[in-house]
């Protein structure tokens, strides 16, 4: 079994997000050694959810499956809020950088 079959088994016991897992717990239970960003098993995580179509979200305090509208709608309004969290920041950057 490869990794990211190991992380899609992994994330359907973490179903809703009351039942978080850090990026830390995965990449201990794979055995894979990293700093403490965790890149590299951050992308195998995303790369997982792609391939096996897993409906994931996560926040500061880890990764787990939406399980219903309640969750979908909560994570779609928090990915909503950071995506203007970044134009506001390129925003100001650029008023910044452009004076």
């Amino acid at each position: 079994m490869n990794n990211l079959e190991k992380i899609s088994k992994i994330l359907l016991e973490h179903k809703g997000k009351n039942n978080k897992i850090t990026s830390k717990a995965i990449a201990n239970k794979l055995g894979i050694v990293e700093d403490n960003t965790y890149s590299k098993t951050r992308k195998l995580i995303l790369e997982s959810a792609e391939k096996y179509k897993l409906p994931l979200a996560a926040n500061n305090n880890g990764y787990y499956l939406i399980c219903d509208d309640s969750e979908y709608m909560d994570y779609m309004k928090n990915l909503d809020s950071r995506i203007e969290g970044i134009k506001l920041r390129k925003s100001i950057i650029t008023k910044n950088y452009r004076r």
